[in-house]
């Protein structure tokens, strides 16, 4: 039976939602997030665009297949997918502290649950090879 990738975003949310939530929980709760939404938009672009070819990175073919359909909301998903790699590389990668990192779970766990509900929405065209 396949994982499904709904539970990481469960477990970001369980993490986020912890009373006195460290850096780390948080930190952890908007890479879970992010893998949620990129692991089922990977699975999708890979059953309308093709199998994933090799050459570049697993993320950057996945969002470069929703950005370069032309249809709005498929490229609007692209955009946001870019968007949420962003926070998470900064929340998994950079050591300073972050001011900001209560607003960008709250924000992660948002364009996540939204991202879910627009790729489920989508023409199931979409993305195009």
């Amino acid at each position: 039976m396949p994982f499904d990738w709904n539970k990481y975003f469960i477990l970001g949310e369980e993490l986020a939602n912890r009373v006195n939530a460290d850096e780390a929980s948080k930190r952890t709760a908007i890479s879970r997030a992010y893998y949620c939404v990129f692991n089922l938009a990977f699975a999708r672009a890979e059953t309308t665009a093709g199998s994933y070819p090799g050459g570049e990175s697993y993320h950057n073919w996945c969002w470069s297949k929703y950005e370069k359909t032309r249809d709005r909301s498929c490229n609007q998903l692209g955009h946001s997918g870019v968007r949420m790699k962003r926070l998470r590389v900064k929340a998994d990668y950079k050591a300073a502290d972050d001011p900001r990192l209560d607003d960008e779970v709250l924000r992660m766990l948002e364009d996540a649950r939204q991202f879910m509900i627009d790729l489920a929405a989508l023409d199931p065209r979409y993305p195009l090879p």
